[in-house]
C-alpha cells in the first residue's frame, strides 16, 4: 500500500502545480543588480503583483518584458508591481538582455531554481498574477497578443478589489 501511494506521489507531478487559487510562495531571491539585497516575496502582499519568470534565450520575453514595463509605469501607483523572476544560468547574459530590452521594474535571480520548483513552471515566459491577499489568481504560460490583453483586464480587475 506504501509503494502505490509513494508511487502515486511521485508520478502525479502536476497535481501539486502553482495554479490559480494557490498561495504565493513565501519566498526569497536575490536581487539580479545586488545578491547581497534578498527580494522577499512576502513582502508584496497588499499589493497586486505579477511574477514573470524570463530568460535571456526566451524569444517571447523580448516581447513580454516592454509590455510589462508599461504595465508597471500605468498602474504601479495603485499598488501594482511586477517582479521579474531570471532563470538564466549566468548572471552575465541577463545582463546583456537587459541591455537590450531595459525594464526598471524588480528583477531577481533564480540561478539555483528555488522559485522555478516552488512556482512549477512549465513554459517561458510564465507569469503569475497574485491578489493584494497574497493568492494566486492567473497563470500565463508563454506571451501573445492575446495574453496581454487578458492580463491587462486582470491586473485592472484586481486593483479594484478591496484589500
Amino acid at each position: 500500500m506504501r509503494a502505490i501511494l509513494l508511487a502515486c506521489l511521485l508520478g502525479c507531478g502536476d497535481a501539486w502545480a502553482l495554479e490559480a487559487g494557490a498561495p504565493m510562495p513565501p519566498l526569497a531571491a536575490p536581487a539580479l543588480d545586488d545578491a547581497a539585497q534578498p527580494v522577499s516575496l512576502a513582502a508584496t502582499r497588499g499589493d497586486v503583483v505579477y511574477v514573470d519568470f524570463w530568460a535571456s534565450w526566451c524569444g517571447p520575453c523580448k516581447i513580454s518584458m516592454p509590455v510589462l514595463e508599461a504595465m508597471q509605469q500605468k498602474y504601479g501607483k495603485r499598488g501594482f508591481r511586477v517582479i521579474g523572476v531570471n532563470k538564466d544560468v549566468s548572471v552575465a547574459d541577463a545582463r546583456r538582455f537587459l541591455r537590450q530590452v531595459p525594464v526598471g521594474f524588480t528583477l531577481v535571480h533564480d540561478g539555483g531554481d528555488k522559485l522555478a520548483r516552488a512556482f512549477d513552471v512549465k513554459a517561458m515566459p510564465s507569469g503569475y498574477l497574485v491578489d493584494r491577499r497574497g493568492v494566486v489568481r492567473y497563470v500565463h504560460r508563454g506571451f501573445t497578443s492575446e495574453s496581454e490583453a487578458a492580463l491587462q483586464r486582470e491586473v485592472s480587475s484586481l486593483l479594484e478589489e478591496a484589500p
